[in-house]
């Protein structure tokens, strides 16, 4: 019973990866240091890139959240807000990542060019997968981790030329040539 749900839990995640799999990039936050003198907190990540996470479509509506003074004393004249939230939920196999990786609340995602937080992490049975839930963040700075290889080719070209059975004329060519390769 359990191997049949397992295999049925297998076959709609390829059906939905066909149908919604979109090209995510997964930060993880590695280190994160603060200095006690000085109060800087450096954060250093890494990046998982899924060539195809199921990225359901976001839930738009509207909310409203009423002010602080109003919820704590329920005075005259405050006033609250209304917002829009977009969330997403996302689903990443565990068969696209590494075995090692594991989501965690305070991780993000970078999907067309907008940043998404994680808000919640469910996992799977048997380690099949995660569903996230993903909270847009309007206006917060993408911060991108780029793959850039470089590649150097050194080259030398000697050549020979003979006058006569005294006088030998060397030419050599040293060149470096150099090419930068961008992975996105």
């Amino acid at each position: 019973m359990l191997r049949t749900k397992l295999i049925f839990i297998k076959r709609v995640l390829y059906k939905l990866k066909r149908s919604y799999g979109l090209p995510v990039q997964y930060y993880v936050v590695t280190e994160s240091v603060t200095n006690p003198a000085t109060g800087d907190k450096t954060t250093t990540y890494s990046k998982v890139d899924i060539t195809r996470a199921i990225v359901l479509r976001a839930r738009e509506y509207r909310s409203f959240v009423y002010d602080l003074a109003y919820i704590s004393a329920n005075k005259d004249f405050t006033t609250g807000g209304f917002f829009d939230p977009e969330d997403r939920q996302v689903i990443i196999e565990a068969s696209d990542v590494a075995v090692d990786f594991e989501p965690n609340i305070d991780d993000f995602i970078i999907f067309q060019n907008c940043r998404y937080d994680v808000k919640e992490v469910l996992h799977f049975e048997d380690n099949y997968g995660w569903a996230l839930t993903a909270k847009k963040i309007r206006g917060a700075p993408i911060i991108r981790i780029e793959d850039n290889t470089s590649v150097l080719n050194l080259g030398q070209g000697v050549t020979s030329e003979i006058v006569d059975s005294l006088t030998r004329s060397v030419t050599s060519v040293l060149e470096l040539t150099g090419s930068l390769q961008e992975v996105v």
